[in-house]
């Protein structure tokens, strides 16, 4: 029944529309265009006094009908094609050797409630469902759907679907790691949150350019769905093309609420965009498709609602996208459901993520006077790679010891210290960005990221005493970081020890394999990013 109510308001639009005229698509905003400010004109005219021209706001374009069926459409009237799922920790013996967490069938009840059209899904921020997907054929499809969210985390998903997702890279085709992650992110100027940022990847598109293959990203330019119905609508239309980072991607616009917010093309290289290929060669995947509303393996979950998620196997028109939208109504206002239902407590769930730190609480860090060194300023700033320690040889057979205060800015996992093994000795007045002729043999993140080693991630060794991320994060704003360095034959190791305010104590060991040897010197030394990092003391045993 409310297929049909759909098809026949769409027609009904359409018809209505067509009668009165309309100006065709409507005009996006592009935030690659411009840098968002104006330069005052050096002119000397006078100034007029006329009132200043006022522009409209973009527009939907006009409503066209709608493809005779959908690929994939789960309209959450009930709970036909959801399988409820929640996070359980690595299993020891797990085959997803790129997770945090496995996904495990959940006891959990699914929640309905009033939503943008009819019933929508509500999810309280313990569980996600897995959806039963067919996948696009080729690299023209459109993904659409409304949400409405109690809580977004950093990366945390609304919706992650692709293929291999948790396992570690891998550079062929016929078993590349491809998803997408609707989510939220802080990759605005000045770390700025947007939602929906629409983040994916194939880790077997231009490897011979970034080991881990091809991360590009398309987002507006605020924070749309906090508490509110929004729509959006990502139409990729086959396009395939070279950006400026070398790498290819697939044309693809971004809709918010029927509006276009972001256009990347051929004549838009730059970094955002859709990776090629994220769900072809189904047929020789490792664990072929998957398709998950509210959870992934790494990210706390999504809290809020969904509802009349559309998978098509073809790039929508600018018009029918409108269509979508106005099947909808964003001005229901939706109460979350309470639970009463089985729970998952019993069987070694995940833990609920901590709060999500709030940045404008955070008052600046306290100065430590005897500090060997420090990067960033107090109130938490230091842009990346603008500024690091000098190098500190690590001999062979010998572990240096290093401790520090980190104050980091809580917004994401690489807010914080970070280390580099290389192979010169320099200055703390010197950036390392200035050494000339130096090699870095790896870099390592205090949240267990590595890169520049051969192989990429999968040539590190980890070993992470926590699986509540945001809880890590919270504690990262003011802690005591403790890093042991040593080496062994070809393999740079760092021992963190993050020890809390309140006294919680977490671990994480990195060994990354790398073409060091014996003979050749190794020294490290650290960066920060948005953190403000001191230096305590360094020992050598």
């Amino acid at each position: 029944m409310k297929k049909f109510l759909a098809i026949l308001l769409a027609l009904v639009m359409v018809l209505a529309l067509a009668a009165c005229g309309g100006d065709g698509e409507g005009e996006g905003t592009n935030p690659a265009s411009g840098s968002g400010t104006s330069t005052p004109s050096s002119g000397t005219s006078e100034p007029t006094t006329s009132e200043p021209e006022e522009t409209e706001p973009p527009k939907p374009a006009d409503a066209e009908p709608l493809p005779a069926e959908a690929l994939n459409h789960w309209d959450f009237e009930s709970a036909d094609g959801l399988t409820p799922v929640h996070q359980i920790p690595k299993p020891a013996d797990s085959e997803l050797s790129g997770i945090t967490y496995d996904i495990a069938e959940s006891k959990h009840e699914l929640q309905f409630a009033d939503g943008a059209v009819g019933k929508a899904l509500y999810l309280d921020g313990k569980y996600g469902v897995s959806l039963d997907m067919k996948a696009p054929t080729d690299d023209s499809y459109t993904i659409a759907f409304w949400y409405n969210g109690d809580r977004f985390i950093t990366l945390g998903p609304i919706v992650q679907m692709g293929r291999n997702i948790g396992m570690s890279d891998n550079a062929d085709p016929a078993s590349a790691v491809t998803w997408y992650n609707i989510c939220q992110s802080t990759w605005g100027a000045d770390g700025a949150a947007l939602t929906p940022t629409i983040w994916n990847r194939n880790s077997s598109i231009g490897t011979e350019i970034a080991a881990a293959g091809v991360w590009p990203w398309v987002g507006p330019d605020t924070v749309y769905g906090k508490k509110e119905w929004a729509h959006v609508a990502v139409v990729v239309d086959g396009v395939r093309y070279t950006a400026d980072d070398g790498m290819e991607r697939i044309g693809c616009k971004l809709y918010v609420n029927g509006v276009l917010m972001f256009d990347a093309n051929s004549e838009n290289l730059f970094y955002q965009g859709v990776a090629p290929e994220i769900f072809q060669h189904l047929d020789t995947a490792v664990r072929g498709l998957e398709a998950y509303i509210g959870i992934n393996y790494w990210d706390a979950c999504y809290k809020g609602f969904i509802d009349d998620l559309y998978v098509y196997d073809e790039a929508l028109t600018p018009g029918q996208v409108t269509t979508l939208y106005q099947l909808g109504d964003p001005s229901v206002a939706s109460t979350a459901p309470e639970y009463t239902g089985p729970t998952d407590d019993d069987e070694g769930s995940a833990p609920e993520p901590a709060t999500p730190i709030d940045p404008a609480t955070l008052t600046a860090a306290p100065v430590d006077a005897n500090a060997l060194d420090v990067m960033g300023t107090p109130d938490r700033v230091c842009a990346w790679l603008s500024d690091n320690t000098g190098s500190y040889e690590v001999p062979v057979g010998k572990t240096v010891t290093f401790k520090f205060n980190n104050y980091s800015n809580g917004v994401a996992n690489w807010n914080n210290l970070s280390l580099a093994f290389c192979d010169k000795e320099f200055a703390t007045d010197v950036l390392s960005g200035d050494v000339a002729g130096m090699t870095e043999y790896v870099s390592i993140r205090a949240d267990a990221w590595d890169w520049g080693s051969p192989g990429g991630d999968n040539a590190a060794v980890e070993t992470i005493s926590w699986t509540d991320w945001a809880a890590w994060l919270q504690l990262m704003t003011d802690a005591e970081v403790t890093v042991e360095c040593s080496r062994d034959g070809a393999n740079c190791i760092a021992n963190f020890t993050f020890t809390g305010a309140d006294g919680t104590v977490m671990t994480l060991t990195q060994s990354v394999a790398t073409t060091l040897t014996d003979d050749l010197p190794l020294y490290v030394y650290f960066r920060a990013d948005s953190a403000y990092v001191e230096l305590l003391s360094v020992e050598t045993k």
